[in-house]
């Protein structure tokens, strides 16, 4: 075994820590914002209905859906790591902007914005982490980086339940 060998598999395993933790916020954030309605909805009077509400979340997806496959040829076509970090900057961004709207409408544009970062960060993560991890390690790192989504999901659903229960949050 070469001496590269070692320093290549710390180097594959430090990739997947490193993109957990982006993955988890990227997963957390949408489903935060889901389950904070009720206060959402009180601090943004002009969504008005539960439709628009739903309009809302489904904008998000509909956006994040469409512009993946552009998302994995953009990261296919130039470097994966700054396609990631160009995502996680856009994606800070506007989570900051989220936190400063006060009308349904810059709500819409926040939440497509979001979207749009997002499609662009989950094929380059997954490409990143494939191109360091091959055979005996690849399902694993690919399933520790999908655990991370999974927590997201879970932390995000509890975290927006307390923050929009008035006894709680």
């Amino acid at each position: 075994m070469s001496s590269t060998a070692p320093a290549l598999s710390r180097t594959a395993w430090l990739i997947v820590l490193l993109l957990m933790p982006v993955a988890m916020l990227n997963y957390l954030d949408r489903q935060m914002l889901a389950a904070m309605k009720y206060s959402v909805m009180a601090d943004i009077p002009s969504i008005g209905t539960e439709s628009n509400w739903g309009f809302m979340l489904g904008q998000f997806k509909w956006v994040y859906a469409f512009l993946s496959p552009i998302g994995g040829y953009v990261a296919d076509r130039f470097s994966r790591r700054f396609v990631i970090c160009g995502s996680l900057f856009v994606w800070s961004a506007v989570t900051w902007w989220t936190g400063q709207v006060t009308t349904y409408t810059e709500l819409l544009w926040a939440r497509s914005l979001m979207g749009i970062s997002e499609a662009f960060y989950i094929p380059a993560a997954l490409a990143l982490i494939t191109d360091y991890h091959t055979g005996g390690t690849r399902s694993r790192a690919v399933g520790l980086h999908q655990m991370a989504i999974y927590c997201g999901v879970i932390a995000g659903g509890f975290g927006g339940y307390v923050a929009d229960a008035p006894a709680l949050g």
